[in-house]
């Protein structure tokens, strides 16, 4: 079994070469995983399930060979794709996560989620957190015309490219002390997030050794139109992260 791990790819149909570089990832890896995990910021914002924009079908037309050949899809919320929905993974056989679990391959015990919820020191996000996973207003968002979300998603996309709120100098970094508070009893972590991408070693409450593995953002060069990102793999040979170029 062999399982990959990919997170903060912030697709958008204004990103095209985002969206090759996911492609070229699936045409590349997608005969010889076994699971897929998404592990938020799929997309760079998200205005519902009924989304009906043709973009969206480049994204979900090559997933559906793998889904029928039995990999299985998981993917979990970010904070820019807090409001995606089952609908939307049904169109292609995936599978909507909670937004923290445990699993257990290949020896190791693992906690996954996007990372958002570690940086507990960005006390205005983390307002705005419990809010916008609140089902009422969730709810009342998402029962807006699709055009005035469209509107709103459009507005908050051009405020991120104006203040460059997906870089890591405007993140965040995880919280010490709540990262060894989840990782509990278990060998380690994997996330995303940051845009920090690394292997970091901590001592657990249990005095045992844990590893943190921060997946990478996904990143074109605008001079040269280079793609990179930093992605996991876990297999026989354990977990580990690795730079996909595209």
């Amino acid at each position: 079994m062999k399982t990959l791990f990919i997170a903060d790819l912030h697709l958008s149909n204004d990103e095209p070469r985002l969206t090759e570089g996911f492609l070229a990832l699936i045409a590349r890896f997608g005969q010889e995983i076994d699971a897929l995990y998404i592990l938020g910021d799929w997309f760079e914002s998200w205005v519902g399930d009924d989304d009906d924009d043709p973009w969206l079908n480049q994204i979900t037309e090559p997933l559906k060979p793998l889904t029928a050949r039995g990999v299985q899809i998981w993917v979990q919320h970010g904070n820019r794709d807090f409001a995606l929905g089952q609908d939307f993974l049904n169109r292609f056989g995936g599978q909507l996560l909670p937004e923290r679990i445990t699993i257990v391959e290949h020896g190791l015990t693992l906690r996954i989620e996007h990372g958002d919820a570690l940086c507990t020191t960005d006390v205005a996000y983390q307002q705005f957190r419990v809010m916008s996973r609140n089902p009422d207003w969730l709810r009342g968002m998402l029962t807006q015309p699709l055009d005035t979300r469209r509107q709103l998603a459009a507005m908050i996309r051009m405020r991120s490219q104006m203040s460059h709120a997906n870089n890591p100098s405007n993140i965040v970094d995880v919280e010490p002390n709540e990262v060894v508070r989840v990782i509990g009893d278990a060998d380690g972590m994997i996330h995303g997030h940051t845009h920090r991408p690394e292997v970091h070693e901590l001592v657990g409450e249990d005095g045992q050794t844990k590893r943190r593995y921060v997946l990478g953002d996904w990143r074109v060069n605008s001079t040269t139109q280079a793609g990179v990102a930093v992605i996991g793999w876990l297999d026989d040979a354990g977990l580990r992260l690795e730079e996909f170029k595209f």
